[in-house]
Order: structure tokens, then C-alpha cells, then sequence
């Protein structure tokens, strides 16, 4: 099939690299977004049953939450050891 457009084909049949969610625990529930390279968490969605807790500016969308030290996210890039 031959596509004629100004968009290079590898962008129409490649699906895009979205960057990988996490999801972390915070002293309200649990907040979720992207890790930046600062090792902070660009805050997308707060989940929490506590009303108090979307009350608070400090876990609104678009703030960077630092997680506590033992709860960063394991490297998902690193190979796994051969077993054996």
C-alpha cells in the first residue's frame, strides 16, 4: 500500500513510546504519574479515600512528589541475570 504524506511512515506505523506509569504509596493512599530524571514523580492522579486528601496542593496534578528513600520503583531497564 503506498501512502503519500509528509509524515515520516515509521510515525504511521509505529504506536508512539509513552513513558511508563507508576504507581507509589503516600501518606493519603497512593499517587500515580511519571518518574522524571530528578528521581521525582510528576503527579497525574491522586487515590485515596480520605476527602481532606484533594484538598491538599501538595498532591494536586502536575507537582513533583519525592518518594521516601525504600520506595523508589525498581529499574525496569536492567536485564535480568542469567539462571543456571
Amino acid at each position: 500500500m503506498c501512502i503519500h504524506s509528509v509524515i515520516h511512515p515509521d510515525a504511521l506505523y509505529l504506536p508512539p513510546q509513552l513513558p511508563r506509569e507508576v504507581c507509589l504509596p503516600c501518606r493519603y493512599g497512593m499517587v500515580s504519574g511519571v518518574m522524571g530524571g530528578d528521581g521525582r514523580l510528576c503527579i497525574s492522579r491522586l487515590i485515596s479515600t480520605d476527602p481532606a486528601a484533594f484538598l491538599d496542593p501538595a498532591f494536586s496534578p502536575g507537582q513533583r512528589f519525592l518518594p521516601p528513600a525504600g520506595e523508589l520503583p525498581a529499574p525496569q531497564d536492567t536485564p535480568a541475570a542469567p539462571q543456571g
